[in-house]
């Protein structure tokens, strides 16, 4: 069995402003706890997002010490503030500051960019592109930048296109786990995808990518955190049933998955966060035969007694959005008030534990 001990995530920056009342409890749980916070909103609005934490500094990267990373950074994502509905902009957010900023733009627009902070830099790998004949295609590029400011530098693609995937720095190395992967040589619609039980990990040291234990249920739209050296891919949906309550856990030392409690509902689209040795899952979209629908639904779950409970719902529910947590919150960010691609959300909440 994969064992879990609790750990105090290290991160820094601390949100500000007033603390917002904890909404009324929600079915699953005897009480809900925490409270929401209104921040500075995004520069635009943008949605299927994949933020990540980072420095301002470039130096802060590059030093044996330890240095707590200050900015929250997001590349890309659907926008209807951009060319095409897909913007290529990099923009971050300072919580200490409750400002944005801009960093350099990416290479071409993408959506479902898979943002993650691996050894001093941020990559961005994955996600959708434009392609010749105005559809949206998954691509397997991986680039980038050591500095907020820098140049988004091309790595070694992925050994193919995945995208709406589960990714993670774990022991050194970029996990890419499941998502939707092409069903054949069209790769343009939701129809021409598959879910994948796919696992790639990634060693910058050597720019190279290979294959690891697939994941046992394969799905798109996950959420994924890294907690005591154990990777968590939560929730999601499939390409032809619907959404996926499932947990599963990885070990990278043994290679292998195990199950762990799923989650109380079935949540796609939905983004997670690790603070204070518990991971925090928030919203997500559901579809039905009147449209669907957003999720206000958030949850705790604590590892070490494989336990989910409710706590205060997202002031603003939405889907496809980011999730990252500093200091003592997490801020969840963008995102879409509608299920599908309406509606489209600057808003920023901070979540903080109540004491």
């Amino acid at each position: 069995m994969i064992k879990f001990n609790r750990r105090q995530v290290i991160a820094a920056g601390a949100a500000t402003g007033a603390f917002a009342t904890a909404s009324p409890g929600l079915a699953h749980s005897v009480e809900t706890s925490g409270s929401w916070t209104a921040r500075a909103d995004m520069p635009f609005p943008v949605q299927e997002i994949y933020p990540a934490p980072f420095w301002k500094n470039s130096a802060a990267g590059q030093t044996l010490k330890p240095t707590p990373f200050n900015i929250i950074v997001n590349a890309g994502g659907l926008s209807p503030d951009n060319a095409n509905n897909v913007s290529d902009e990099t923009v971050w957010f300072d919580p200490a500051a409750n400002e944005w900023g801009y960093g350099t733009p990416l290479p071409t627009p993408r959506h479902h960019l898979m943002l993650v902070n691996n050894n001093g830099y941020l990559f961005g790998i994955g996600g959708f592109a434009r392609d010749a004949g105005g559809g949206w295609q998954m691509r397997a590029d991986c680039w980038r930048i050591g500095d907020i400011n820098g140049a988004w530098t091309p790595m070694s693609p992925m050994p193919h296109p995945q995208a709406e995937a589960v990714c993670q720095s774990l022991g050194g190395f970029i996990h890419v786990v499941g998502g939707r992967a092409p069903s054949g040589s069209r790769n343009r619609e939701w129809a021409d995808h598959i879910d994948t039980d796919e696992h790639w990990v990634y060693d910058a040291a050597s720019d190279r990518w290979r294959d690891l234990a697939p994941l046992p249920t394969p799905r798109n739209s996950t959420a994924g955190a890294v907690l005591n050296g154990i990777l968590f891919v939560i929730g999601g949906r499939t390409v032809s049933d619907g959404n996926s309550a499932a947990v599963e856990v990885y070990d990278p030392l043994s290679d292998r998955w195990e199950k762990a409690r799923p989650m109380p509902k079935a949540q796609g689209g939905l983004a997670a966060a690790v603070l204070d040795g518990k991971i925090y899952v928030f919203g997500g979209e559901y579809f039905s035969a009147g449209g669907g629908g957003v999720f206000a639904d958030a949850w705790e779950y604590d590892p070490r007694a494989d336990q989910w409970r409710a706590i205060a719902p997202m002031p603003r529910p939405r889907h496809g959005l980011g999730a990252v947590a500093m200091g003592n919150s997490i801020y969840v960010l963008g995102g879409a008030a509608k299920a599908g691609g309406d509606e489209t959300s600057r808003a920023v909440d901070a979540f903080s534990i109540a004491p």
